[in-house]
């Protein structure tokens, strides 16, 4: 694997616009995107329609990406596709202003997913191209706490507004959505700041829309095979129910606006406040371990959204995913960086993305519909709990798939033995080794 550049990355100051449009582009993003799936609820969507809302919203992303990828390889550059992909997403946040039906909502989605996905995994590839190695996990890991404040904020803020504003639904959301236009916009141009330098792309040259030619990249590197196949199987199970989280939270449960927010808000302080452990962690005892831990863990949040009773277990859920997500995410990231030879990184980071947004695709489809039968059969809440039970036990087996990963290089400790050590600076175990003869 290709480490022709490991000793002339980025310094810090090179990295400060990343930081920044991580922070401008989340708050923008984050006055709307965790309220577009309720905002389809409210338009009237059915089960069925919130599995086409959430698979156009895995799939259509992903479906670009290669080309997006492979074309951002030959040249050599990343930073042109991601500005031209912020612009775009956020330009696309207009015209939701005025869409009156789930229908109307989830083409707006789709168009605005395909054409905003170069930004994508040129992203992801030019912080791979940045960072060293030995960094990627605590670079990803601020980067990321970065990106959940601004997010934060922007939720938070937007869920009062909504809350407090008396209209139509469509004028409910017409300040978020102008905000996420206008920060999306700022975002995409802030980027251009970053001094990228180009590489030379040893790869044989070819089309970009070439699918043959990156089957036989895919083929020869078993580590990046591995870790794909892990994941398909794992997201066909974790996207069945996704469609239905936003109708437990609507329907079920009768949260408001504010009280939506609230969770996607306590899980993202609790990832922010443990992130920095979390992403040194991921480099001291590399990422397989974590992987499993952190999919084997994320089997709980179906099973909290089929038994919760009130919103407040809910929040309680955030705590425990936002401790998940602390590290999984990073150790999930580092991971397919590790494994993407720097020359073809964007192109193998948009084939992962395809493939499992795919398979998301199919997923929260079968999901939607699935749930759409039970409820008609049986009502609304068993036929939600017996998709969210499905779920559940196909989360666990696809965890398991993720123990045949194999780490391609050496970390300075383990898993175990940094868990010993935490323990041992507790005040009651310090106590107990101390009275220990």
């Amino acid at each position: 694997m290709s480490q022709s550049r490991s000793v002339d990355k980025a310094s810090n100051n090179d990295l400060k616009p990343l930081y920044v449009r991580s922070i401008v582009n989340s708050f923008g993003s984050g006055t709307v995107g965790p309220f577009l799936s309720v905002y389809a609820v409210k338009l009237g969507a059915s089960a069925s329609e919130m599995g086409w809302f959430q698979s156009v919203s895995n799939l259509a992303p992903n479906m670009m990406q290669i080309p997006w990828g492979k074309l951002s390889d030959k040249i050599g550059r990343r930073i042109p596709f991601i500005v031209m992909g912020g612009l775009v997403t956020a330009i696309l946040w207009i015209p939701l202003m005025f869409v009156t039906s789930a229908a109307h909502l989830i083409m707006v989605i789709a168009v605005q997913s395909v054409l905003g996905s170069m930004a994508t995994p040129t992203w992801a590839a030019l912080i791979g191209d940045l960072v060293h190695l030995s960094k990627r996990g605590m670079t990803t890991a601020a980067i990321n706490r970065s990106a959940t404040i601004g997010s934060l904020l922007a939720t938070l803020a937007a869920g009062y507004l909504m809350v407090r504003v008396e209209a139509t639904l469509q004028q409910m959301f017409f300040v978020p959505l102008l905000t996420a236009f206008l920060f999306g916009a700022v975002s995409s141009l802030v980027i251009i700041l970053v001094r990228e330098k180009p590489h030379s792309n040893s790869a044989p040259s070819s089309s970009v829309f070439s699918i043959r030619d990156v089957i036989k990249h895919v083929r020869s590197n078993p580590h990046f095979v591995s870790f794909s196949t892990a994941s398909v199987i794992f997201g066909f199970f974790m996207s069945i129910s996704w469609p239905l989280f936003s109708i437990t939270t609507v329907s079920v449960l009768n949260a408001s606006m504010l009280e939506v927010a609230l969770i996607t808000v306590i899980q993202g302080a609790v990832t922010i406040a443990l992130q920095p452990w979390g992403g040194k962690l991921v480099d001291r005892v590399g990422r397989r371990q974590l992987i499993i831990v952190y999919r084997l863990g994320l089997v709980l949040v179906p099973i909290f959204y089929g038994l919760s009773l009130t919103v407040h277990h809910l929040y309680l859920a955030s705590v425990i995913f936002g401790v998940l997500t602390a590290f999984g995410d990073v150790a999930m990231f580092a991971y397919l960086l590790d494994v993407t030879q720097e020359e073809l990184r964007g192109t193998l980071t948009a084939f992962y993305n395809m493939v499992t947004g795919i398979v998301f695709f199919i997923g929260s489809l079968a999901g939607g519909y699935l749930a759409n039968y039970l409820i008609g059969v049986v009502g609304l809440v068993l036929g939600l709990q017996l998709v969210y039970a499905l779920s559940a036990i196909g989360r666990s087996a696809g965890a398991l798939t993720f123990i045949t990963l194999k780490e391609p290089y050496k970390y300075p400790s383990t898993l175990r033995k940094e868990l010993h050590e935490i323990t041992q600076r507790l005040p009651f175990m310090a106590e107990r080794s101390s009275t220990q003869p």
